[in-house]
């Protein structure tokens, strides 16, 4: 059986209801937008004032701005908080502890370097491990049927404590098959492994299926012969090239998921034909603010990605800024949910040419991938020049170099940047950077 994303979101709000008795509402068989909404109110306030009295950050944060918990009575009331900025959280995530440290769920506690290097360790209580379970599993029914449904996953499971582990269990909890693979396995390996299982959904990072999918293709595999239906993919963006590649190479879907550690991993699934995602709603309110001054900006119009956790209890965090870059189209349509855009591009990932041209590396993607010999590739930002390290098939590199310089020069303001210097790597040299989101790193 398979269900929508918004019926996913009302079971999932069924229950909380049920089990909050605080909340002051009736148990209902019949969701509604309305009620749904009257609940997330109700875990806005109650959020609020649960990090003014147990978070030092937080108490800290609104005594400054001279904000009182009662002050907030409404997601409009949000912009009379301070925001949240992933520095905030460098070596100082004790300070936003909300409970003991013996309800934290330890083996989910962990660091995350996310694309700018900054240290940042997460908290989830045993109840929060609950929701973020309960939110993966209904929302992969929305695109997998329970019954006929094996599911390989191909994320990080370090000693079987990593993201791969909890995916797997939150979608077996559903009544569909999963079992744990592992992001830095071989490709042959990672076929073996989903053809033992009889697997026909993979879900993992892009740069690692697309990488797998390459190197089986180079072995002489038939991949539309191995049965199959969904790829799901997450961590980073993913061009329109390698969309059409993927899809052709497995004859089946693919559909992109948006997740952040901050928010607890499980957030935002791809809605095919409206272009963008709907997002756990019931757990994370979502504004878009003016990365400059902080303005919240109209529906429609882009700008930074602001999170309020209003469903997590061992760490929420209030207008948590991003960095990531898209629009937000809101509705109290019954039947629709808010939808987030695609996320094209993060704050630190992008270069501005000396006459105000941004350069993204989703734009560099899509000429990148536009040469199917291209597997993977890593971008500098050097003084006078650009540079991109590329790992290939091996196929005609005497003339790929300055064929992908050639296209690249094409985008606008790129010419502002100085040479495009193209490096070739051998293969796999690149596969140790797998965790990384696309950026231009400094040199």
């Amino acid at each position: 059986m398979k269900i929508t994303f918004l019926e996913g979101q009302y079971e999932l709000a069924r229950k909380t209801i049920e089990e909050t008795p605080e909340c002051g509402m009736m148990p209902v068989r019949e969701m509604n937008r309305k009620i749904f909404d009257d609940y997330r109110t109700f875990a806005l306030r109650r959020t609020v004032k649960r990090v003014y009295e147990h978070s030092r950050f937080y108490r800290t944060a609104m005594e400054t701005a001279g904000i009182r918990p009662e002050e907030i009575r409404g997601f409009e009331d949000l912009v009379k908080l301070p925001f949240t900025f992933p520095g905030d959280l460098r070596g100082n995530s004790y300070n936003f502890l909300c409970m003991s440290e013996r309800y934290v769920e330890r083996p989910i506690s962990f660091y995350s370097s996310g694309t700018t290097g900054i240290k940042k360790r997460m908290f989830f209580s045993f109840h929060d491990i609950g929701r973020v379970r309960d939110f993966i599993g209904t929302a992969m029914n929305s695109i997998a049927d329970t019954e006929d449904t094996r599911i390989l996953s191909l994320m990080t499971n370090s000693n079987g404590r990593g993201a791969s582990q909890v995916y797997v269990d939150s979608v077996k909890a559903r009544g569909m098959e999963a079992f744990t693979g592992n992001m830095e396995d071989g490709a042959e390996e990672i076929l073996l492994l989903s053809q033992q299982h009889g697997c026909n959904v993979w879900f993992g990072d892009i740069g690692t299926i697309y990488r797998t999918a390459k190197e089986l293709e180079e072995l002489g595999y038939d991949l539309s012969s191995i049965g199959m239906k969904l790829i799901y993919v997450t961590m980073g963006n993913i061009s329109a090239p390698v969309r059409a590649y993927l899809e052709n190479i497995f004859q089946c879907e693919l559909i992109t998921h948006y997740g952040l550690t901050e928010v607890g991993w499980g957030f935002a699934i791809e809605q095919p034909g409206l272009g963008g995602y709907y997002t756990n709603e019931l757990d994370v309110y979502t504004e878009v603010v003016d990365p400059n001054t902080g303005d919240v900006l109209p529906d429609g119009i882009e700008g930074e990605l602001t999170y309020t956790i209003i469903g997590k209890e061992a760490m929420p965090l209030i207008r948590y800024r991003s960095g990531d870059i898209a629009s937000i189209c809101r509705t109290k349509e019954e039947g629709r949910l808010d939808l987030v855009g695609f996320i094209r591009r993060r704050l630190e990932g992008t270069l501005i040419t000396p006459s105000g041209a941004e350069i993204t590396p989703a734009m560099v993607e899509e000429v990148l991938y536009t040469f199917p010999q291209v597997i993977d590739y890593r971008l500098y930002n050097c003084i006078d020049h650009v540079e991109i390290e590329v790992e290939t098939t091996g196929e005609g590199q005497g003339s790929l170099g300055g064929l992908i310089g050639d296209k690249l020069g094409t985008l606008p303001g790129m010419h502002e940047l100085g040479p495009v210097k193209i490096t070739f790597l051998p293969r796999g040299e690149l596969k140790k950077y797998c965790y990384e989101k696309k950026r231009f790193v400094q040199r």
